[in-house]
Order: structure tokens, then sequence, then C-alpha cells
């Protein structure tokens, strides 16, 4: 879907506040890594757009919103589409959010000093201005923050229902209009849900952890308004969208989205090497340590008594790409997993993970056919360990695909597609201890990637990953010169006091607004912290 923007006149004062400053730093990291793309310009733009603490983000100084935010914002959000980075328009989303919020405070305060008894709680700029996905999720914000009597999925639906009822109401319209219309409403919508179906996992993205009710109800609802469109679910690109869309949220809502600590454990001489080459290596299928990777999910299908819908045939489970994985777990700090992998414990707080160890795809940019990058698709999720819940899990997969307008045979064509997802995200119970949080990178032969090398036995790719842990436990040789690197994103990123540990390097935010006195790390038990109140 291709978007077009006009930047509006820049005020002269720009910035004053944090959240103008935000959309400055976030464009001009885009710049550099659409110039430049390595694994080093990737660090600072994931940097930027990757929250956890639901206080880590500061948006103080001078109350303004301006059209041209809408102008950056709808900038940024164009261009992270070109290089297939989602995770920097779920940070729209939620920016959206929180300016959304202090927009009805505001109005609120105003309308008291004022004495206005009807203030406008809304923002005529982001109404006016906003691509359309994010106009979407700006109004069903804005009624769920307001009136506070339904879920977000619920508004979701309200808001988009309104819309089409509005677009198929209006009489000064022709009827091949109204169709336009309402196609774009579905693209947007359809976009929508799958911008945000990538989200990382943290504290300020709660609201996106959908139950599987409320996904039933926004997939019924895309596959209404792709109905009436005319629009074909079993065809490309609509297809390919539909199937990772599906697949991210059933996947991470799984375990009612755990929000477990993403932990990996590495020998120490492993640890050492990795911060010598910057480099994370990741195992074929075929070298995993579990020799039955692949066959639970396919020996779940030489059965079919558990199969709740009558179209579903036996699908061809053969791997259509390659795959390489990379597995970290969501125990923090185990005996098990150190005896099993070693002992230094590299540990994260989301799933920025994903964007840290996706390849980086080349391709052709422009007239002057200048090489830059794309990222790669790397899916996230808990691995399952226990076959009735992975036959819910599909009976639930089955009931999404049934919502939509495809014939038997589609729907089966459909279901083998994306069951490639599944493939690898069901193992023997006996591995259950592990707790495995896997990341999977699909890739193509007839693409060519940068900082990437593929021998025998390992995909080797530069990342940062383990240049800016979240955490680390551990006896680690390196730990001082980690230390650097960390300190050094702290003190550029950090705004707002937060608590830091110089044992095992956390910096956690929200641990300060309890009202309880801290006296040890969170994380690894340490009295060796302090509050760091940043200048």
């Amino acid at each position: 879907m291709k978007f077009t923007y006009s930047t509006p006149q820049k005020p002269c004062d720009w910035p004053v506040n944090r959240a103008e400053q935000s959309l400055d730093m976030i464009s001009e990291a885009l710049d550099a890594f659409v110039e430049n793309p390595s694994y080093v310009t990737k660090e600072g733009l994931i940097s930027l757009v990757s929250d956890y603490d639901l206080n880590g983000r500061d948006f103080t100084g001078t109350y303004r919103i301006s059209e041209y935010e809408v102008g950056q914002i709808n900038s940024i959000y164009s261009r992270s589409l070109e290089i297939l980075f989602p995770t920097s328009r779920c940070y729209l989303y939620s920016f959206i959010g929180e300016r959304t919020r202090m927009q009805k405070m505001m109005a609120y305060t105003m309308s008291i000093v004022d004495r206005k008894e009807t203030p406008y709680l809304g923002i005529k700029e982001y109404e006016n201005g906003l691509y359309l996905p994010l106009k979407l999720y700006y109004f069903a914000y804005l009624s769920y923050t307001v009136d506070k009597d339904k879920p977000f999925a619920d508004k979701i639906v309200d808001v988009v229902n309104e819309i089409r009822s509005e677009i198929e109401s209006i009489d000064n319209i022709s009827d091949d209009e109204k169709r336009e219309q309402l196609f774009e409403l579905s693209r947007s919508y359809t976009l929508m849900l799958n911008d945000m179906s990538y989200f990382h996992g943290n504290k300020k993205e709660g609201i996106w952890k959908f139950d599987r009710d409320a996904l039933t109800k926004l997939f019924a609802l895309e596959a209404k308004l792709i109905g009436l469109t005319s629009q074909k679910a079993a065809k490309r690109p609509l297809m390919g969208v539909l199937m990772t869309q599906i697949s991210n949220f059933i996947l991470k809502s799984r375990h009612n989205y755990n929000e477990d600590y993403i932990c990996k454990y590495v020998s120490k001489n492993v640890a050492a090497e990795s911060y010598r080459n910057h480099e994370i290596w990741m195992n074929k299928i075929e070298n995993l340590n579990d020799s039955r990777e692949g066959n639970v999910l396919k020996e779940l299908f030489e059965e079919s008594d558990w199969i709740t819908v009558g179209w579903v045939q036996k699908p061809n489970l053969a791997p259509i790409r390659n795959y390489f994985v990379s597995s970290f777990a969501k125990s923090l700090n185990s005996d098990h997993m150190k005896g099993e992998y070693g002992e230094i414990v590299f540990g994260y707080k989301n799933d920025r993970i994903a964007d840290l160890i996706s390849p980086l795809c080349e391709y052709e940019k422009g007239a002057e056919q200048k090489m830059s990058a794309l990222f790669s698709q790397v899916m996230a999720y808990d691995v399952i360990y226990d076959k009735i819940e992975a036959k819910e899990e599909l009976n639930y997969l089955f009931g999404v695909i049934d919502l939509f307008d495809m014939n038997d045979s589609e729907k089966n064509t459909f279901l083998e597609e994306i069951l490639q997802y599944w493939l690898l995200s069901i193992k023997d119970s006996k591995w259950s201890q592990e707790r495995e949080r896997r990341y999977v990178l699909f890739l193509y032969e007839s693409e060519k990637y940068r900082e990437m090398k593929i021998d025998d036995t390992f995909l080797k790719l530069k990342t940062s990953l383990f240049l800016f842990p979240d955490f680390v436990i551990g006896n680690y040789r390196e730990k001082e010169e980690v230390k650097m690197y960390v300190d050094t994103k702290r003190e550029c990123l950090s705004y707002r006091s937060y608590l830091y540990c110089h044992n095992c390097l956390n910096r956690d935010y929200d641990v300060l607004t309890g009202t309880t006195s801290v006296k040890v790390c969170p994380i690894c038990n340490s009295s060796n912290i302090e509050v760091v109140s940043p200048q």
C-alpha cells in the first residue's frame, strides 16, 4: 500500500517538547539506516522505537500538537513501510495514544480554567491529516480512553463499523465512489491490524494483548470488509498479509501473552566470541539438538478425530523456505539452562530481539539504483509442549480461516501455507523445562543479504544483540566492555529517573514508582544499585 505525504511548514521553534524531539530523532535514524544499512545503524533506529517500562518515555515540554507533527508521523510511517520495519509503526500507534490521552487531560484542565462545560477532547490536526490506518487507531483510542465502557478491541470494531455505515449512507456520491471509500477503509483496517500484530510485548502495548475472543471479533470484521469490497482473501498480496497478521496474533497470544524476561544462555567462550565478532550464530533445522524438530505438528494430522471443521485435509508440511532458528528461554537465572547451555545469561525485556537478528535484504532504491536494505521476516513465539493445547490452538486457527469467504480448496491452501509458521512451534513435552522463546528466520536463496554468511552448520549474522543487553548475569569476562556500550546508550536515551544495577546492568524506570524503597535489583538481587536522575 503506497502513501504520499506532504510536510507542512516547520514551526520556527520546533521542537518545543520531547514528543516532537522523538519524531526528529526517529526520522534522522531512518535517514541514517537507509543511507547506510548495517547492524550499527539498525541498533540506533531500534533503540529509539523500542520501549519497555511504562515510565521510560518522557514527553515533557511546551504542550503543542501541530500540522508539522502530523507530517512527521506520516513520513515515518510511510518510510517504515518501504523498509519493512513494523516496529517503528507500532511506536507511532503508541505515540498517538499517549498524545491523545494527554490532549484529553489538557482539554479538561483548560475547560476548568476557561469555564467551558463541554471541552473538545480530540485532536483536530490528527483527524484532518493522519493516514487512515493511524486515524482509525486514533478514533478508537480516543473513544476507549474517554468512555471507558468497553474493551479496546470492541472500540476498534465500533469505530470501523460507524465509518462504514457513514460511507454507505452518503447520498451525494455515486456507488463507485462508495465502493472506493469502503475499499480504502478495508485496506487501512487490515494494515492497522497487521502493523499492531508486530508489537514487541512491552507494557505500553498492553491494550493490544487481545484474548482470542477479542481477536475473533477483529478478524470477523476484517473478513466482512474484505467480502464487501470483493477482495479475495485467497489471493496475494492480501493472502500474505492475512497470514502474517493472523500468525503473529495467535502465536503471541499463547500463554496469555506471557511477560517473562527473555534470556539467552551461552558458555563463557561463546559470550567472549560474540563480543569479539559482534555475531549471533543460528542453527539450520537439521542441526538442532531436538532430532524431532517439526515432527510433532505433522504427527497431529495423522489423525483427524480432533479436528472440528470438515474442510481440513492432511496438509503437506515440508519446509518451503530456508529456516534458521535462534533459541532463548523464558526462565530467569535457571540452573537447568545454565547446565545445558552455559552460565552467562544475556537478558532482554521485550521482542526487539526479532529486529536485532533480522537479516538485511538488499534492494535497489530510486532511479539511481542505489543499494539499500529491507528488514527480513522473523517469527517470534513461545514453544508449545502440550498436544492438547496445540490441538485447541489449531482448531481456533481453523475457525479464523472459516471467517473468510473462501471455498474448501482455498481454505486448505491457506491452511497449508500458514502452517509453515507453526511448523517449528510445537515440541515434545520432555523439552518443557526449557520454556523456549523461539525466533525463526525466513530466508530465500534468490535474495542477497548484508553482514551475513552461511556455512555448513550455522548462519552467522552481525548484530548488536550482545553489546546492548537489558541485563547480563554471570561471571562474564567482557562485562566491563559491555557496560561501556550500555552506559553510553542509557545516557543518550534516559530522560527520567531510573534504578540502575551496577552488577547486572539492569535499568528500571517502573520500580521507582512504588511506595516502598528499593533495596535490591529486581533481576539479580544485588544491592549494588543506585537511583540515576538524568540532567
